[in-house]
C-alpha cells in the first residue's frame, strides 16, 4: 500500500523547483490525496476533520516542496508531514486528551453500507454497527499509539519506514505497536461482549479487517487545487 512510484514523484519534485506550483500540486493530489486523507480519517475519527487536515497538509507541501533535499522518499516526507498535522490537530479537537466515547454519533462514513445482494438487511445492520465499534476503538487509543498502529499496521510500512516519518527509534515503534494491538483487542472485545458479539479472533475478524483496510464511506475527496 505504501509503495511510492518513483518517476512521479521526481516529476512533482521537478516540476515544482521549475516554478509551476499548480501543475506539482496537481500531480501530488493525484498521487498521494487518497492515502493523505484515509491516514486523516483514521487519526481524526470523521470526513470533515480528514479534510480540514487534507486542506492543511496541500498547503505545508506547496510552501515546503522547495526545500526538500531527498534525504528520504517523497511518500515518507509526505507522510511525515501529514502525521505531524494530524497530530496537532487531534490536539487542538482534544486538548485534554480524552478519546472519543462509545456513545459519540454513530459517523455517516461507517453508517455506508457495502453493496452485498446476498447479504440480508439485519446482517447489513449488525456488520455496520461492529464497523462502527471498530472505529471507536481505534479512535480510543492515545493518539501516539494510534498513529504507529496505523502506519504499520494498516499502511503496512515496517518499524524502520514509521521510525523515519515518527523521528523514533525503531524500538520505541515496536513498543508502542505492542501496546496499542494490546489496548486496541481489549477495547474492542469489551465492546463486542457489552452487545453480545462473538468473534473468536477480533483482530483478525472480517468486519475488523475490512473496515480497517477499506476507505471509508463513499463521499468525494477530490480537492481542487
Amino acid at each position: 500500500m505504501h509503495n511510492s512510484n518513483g518517476s512521479a514523484d521526481q516529476s512533482i519534485i521537478r516540476l515544482h523547483r521549475e516554478g509551476r506550483r499548480e501543475e506539482s500540486l496537481r500531480r501530488f493530489v493525484e498521487e498521494y490525496q487518497s492515502r493523505l486523507y484515509l491516514l486523516s480519517y483514521r487519526m481524526l475519527g470523521n470526513h470533515d476533520d480528514a479534510m480540514d487536515a487534507l486542506q492543511e497538509i496541500l498547503m505545508h507541501v506547496d510552501r515546503s516542496l522547495p526545500r526538500f533535499k531527498g534525504d528520504s522518499s517523497l511518500y515518507t516526507w509526505a507522510y511525515r508531514l501529514g502525521a505531524n498535522v494530524c497530530l496537532n490537530l487531534r490536539r487542538k479537537i482534544d486538548p485534554m486528551n480524552n478519546h472519543t466515547e462509545l456513545n459519540t454519533e454513530m459517523p455517516d462514513t461507517v453508517l455506508m453500507p457495502v453493496e452485498r445482494p446476498d447479504e440480508n438487511p439485519d446482517e447489513m445492520c449488525k456488520t455496520r454497527f461492529k464497523k462502527y465499534l471498530v472505529h471507536r476503538a481505534l479512535l480510543k487509543l492515545p493518539e501516539t499509539q494510534r498513529i504507529v498502529l496505523v502506519l504499520h499496521d494498516l499502511e503496512e510500512m515496517s518499524s524502520p519506514e514509521v521510525a523515519g516519518i515518527l523521528g523514533i527509534d525503531a524500538n520505541a515503534v515496536k513498543s508502542r505497536l505492542h501496546r496499542a494491538r494490546a489496548m486496541f483487542k481489549n477495547t474492542i472485545s469489551k465492546y463486542f461482549q457489552t452487545h453480545g458479539i462473538e468473534e473468536n479472533d477480533i483482530l483478525s475478524s472480517d468486519c475488523t479487517r475490512e473496515y480497517l483496510t477499506a476507505a471509508p464511506g463513499s463521499e468525494s475527496t477530490r480537492l481542487s487545487t
